[in-house]
């Protein structure tokens, strides 16, 4: 029996050395699956002009203003067919290795990585038909989703970011970005500390893969590796901004009328209660951390941008039995004294004016002499619309998306693991 023991232990420390990354596998739990989220708004646009035409108006003597060219292209919704693809890591991990530097030296330099897996599960979304003249389009069409004959372009395009602060004396947190690296040299060494039998693709690699649909759950999908290196070591609190996921993304109109345009990007938050002093050895726990001092939390959330409360406007459709989502914008809650700076206008009676804007902006055009009831002070009002001989009867709430007040600090309502943002 001893002479076949040491051949027992090699087997198991070669066993312990790697880290599988294969989704067979792995065990419960060590692979974090984020599953596609896909949502309706983000397939029409709010109403613009169409590009390169250029058409004056004026009042026609036999058609009307919207059936002239200028009035057909004014105001124009655009939609677009939206996919996803299904995005799972292994963590936020570091190792240090000596690097031959652009001197010529072979010095030691900590670098951050992140394994990652990356599968077309053919989610989507498509719409069949558009209907002509509807006040609400998002409302009304004929929406299908997980279509057989809509797929994602199969290619991901991937952008890393790791974003993140650093308590600097005398200036407060400071933030820090860095964008991922490519780094062959590095890969290797990831390759072989991770899983020698399983490629790793770096960005480059990894927007030529092909991505096809996959046939079942257990289809391993392609892996690949995000590098950082020089990330200060006295970062404490960090996420990583994943985009190239889904062609989804957001237009907004600024009250000059100028256009932006926000991607929907994968926000990782992570936390690292370590030091400078051997890195590497340090954990990167997935989340954010949670203590008792309500004010230190407070500061926490400050420094992940957790998405704030937003005044939601609904339409109270008959036709659809339910109140419909209309109309959103950020509820702009300070921190300090958990007040919003659009309530006193709505406890007032008055619509503020961001909200008219995106009214506009969804197709409702609003009165800005429109007067407002409130329902519950500071959280719920009501307003209505005469179109003709019909009355439209809208609510507006300031409703919570991560967190909620809680006496004198913050009561989490979702899980901050990740968030899905627009950047």
């Amino acid at each position: 029996m001893q002479r076949f023991l040491p051949v027992f232990i090699l087997l198991i420390a070669s066993t312990l050395c790697c880290s599988p990354v294969s989704a067979q596998q792995l065990g419960p739990g060590v692979l974090n699956v984020i599953p596609p989220v896909l949502e309706i708004r983000d397939s029409y646009s709010i109403p613009l002009a169409v590009p390169g035409v250029d058409a004056e108006a004026f009042d026609g003597n036999y058609v009307p203003n919207k059936k002239t060219l200028f009035g057909q292209t004014e105001s124009v919704v655009f939609y677009r067919d939206i996919w996803q693809y299904e995005f799972a890591f292994l963590g936020l991990r570091q190792l240090r290795l000596n690097v031959v530097q652009p001197d010529g030296v072979e010095r030691p330099q900590n670098f951050w990585y992140m394994v990652y897996r990356i599968r077309n599960s053919g989610k989507n979304i498509s719409f069949d038909k558009v209907k002509e003249d509807p006040q609400f389009e998002h409302m009304k069409n004929e929406l299908k989703q997980d279509q057989g004959d809509f797929v994602a372009s199969e290619k991901f395009v991937p952008r890393f970011f790791l974003e993140g602060w650093v308590k600097e004396p005398g200036k407060g947190y400071v933030r820090k970005v860095y964008r991922d690296q490519i780094r062959p040299e590095i890969l290797k060494k990831i390759q072989f500390i991770e899983d020698p039998d399983v490629p790793l693709l770096d960005t480059v690699q990894m927007m030529n893969a092909d991505l096809p649909v996959i046939k079942s759950p257990s289809d391993p999908g392609v892996w690949g590796v995000a590098i950082w290196g020089d990330v200060d070591p006295n970062i404490d609190y960090l996420s990583v901004y994943v985009s190239g996921l889904t062609n989804a993304f957001r237009i907004d109109r600024n009250a000059e009328g100028e256009i932006s345009f926000r991607r929907k990007t994968l926000q990782l938050n992570f936390w690292r209660p370590g030091d400078a002093i051997v890195q590497e050895r340090d954990r990167v726990d997935y989340g954010i951390p949670l203590v008792d001092k309500a004010a230190e939390q407070i500061e926490i959330c400050k420094r992940y941008e957790l998405p704030g409360p937003l005044l939601k406007a609904y339409l109270d459709s008959s036709q659809a039995d339910q109140q419909v989502l209309v109309a959103e914008i950020d509820g702009e809650v300070n921190l300090k004294d958990f007040q919003s700076a659009l309530t006193p206008d709505l406890d007032a009676g008055k619509l503020p004016g961001k909200l008219i804007t995106a009214f506009a902006d969804m197709g409702v055009q609003v009165p800005a002499e429109t007067a407002v009831t409130t329902e519950i002070q500071g959280k719920k009002w009501a307003f209505s619309l005469k179109d003709g001989e019909q009355t439209e009867n809208f609510t507006i709430a300031l409703e919570p998306q991560y967190w909620e007040r809680d006496f004198e600090g913050i009561r989490f309502i979702k899980s901050l693991d990740y968030l899905w943002i627009y950047r």
